[in-house]
């Protein structure tokens, strides 16, 4: 006789003795501590059922809490509080009043960025510089990095009113020099010169002269800009 193609006589000693020899292997051998928990673990189990439980409570504490409601004197308090804060800032956006100049009076701003000549001239390489030179590097000419001081003068309406100098930007002396100066002056016709000198010579390189009408309040920029000089803005 067979069941599901397995001859009986091999299935009814299993169903037989298998329970009897699993309970003997459970027991005498030990196999049951393989299904169980260390004490570690059943420790840490107990922790957490702890842990989770201050969860919990702490959880159902604070749904129960309600924030207080402020009753209408606290309100009323605290807006009179306010009141003398929100008074200042009003009155000192204000007040008091801030006047970007005197009255008839008019501002003239020297912007200068400048660049100084070469203290040594730029030269001409020969055929055989250039040969020796790698062929990234074969330029015409060969120039120093190191420029001149700048000087410039302002001259308003006959008088001198600035005669600075200003070394070259960089670590190697190779940058622009820079000068800013903002002079008041009183609205009306007024002479404007500035000399610029950009090496050792006492003759200025370059010059500018222009006589300017500047109302009340009026601000003016004198900037260089190569190829074009001294512009007002």
């Amino acid at each position: 006789m067979e069941i599901a193609g397995i001859n009986v006589f091999y299935i009814v000693p299993i169903m037989v003795f298998g329970p009897m020899v699993f309970f003997v292997l459970f027991k005498a051998f030990g196999i049951g501590s393989l299904f169980s928990l260390s004490d570690e673990q059943k420790e840490l189990q107990r922790k957490h059922r702890q842990l989770k439980s201050a969860l919990d409570a702490e959880t159902a504490k604070s749904a129960r809490y309600k924030k207080p409601k402020l009753s209408a004197a606290k309100i009323i308090g605290q807006g009179f509080l306010y009141i003398p804060f929100l008074l200042a800032i009003g009155y000192f956006s204000s007040y008091p009043s801030y006047e970007f100049a005197p009255e008839n009076t008019a501002q003239i701003k020297l912007s200068l960025t400048l660049w100084g000549e070469r203290k040594i001239p730029c030269r001409t390489r020969t055929a055989e510089e250039l040969k020796e030179l790698p062929s990234n590097m074969r330029k015409a000419k060969s120039c120093s990095r190191e420029r001149h001081p700048v000087t410039v003068t302002f001259d308003l309406d006959g008088k001198t009113v600035f005669d600075e100098s200003a070394s070259p930007a960089g670590l190697r002396d190779d940058g622009p020099s820079s000068f800013y100066r903002t002079f008041m002056v009183p609205a009306g016709n007024h002479e404007l010169v500035v000399n610029i000198y950009n090496s050792d010579d006492a003759i200025p390189t370059e010059k500018f002269s222009q006589v300017i009408a500047l109302t009340s309040g009026q601000a003016i920029a004198l900037t260089h800009t190569a190829g074009e000089g001294i512009v007002i803005h």
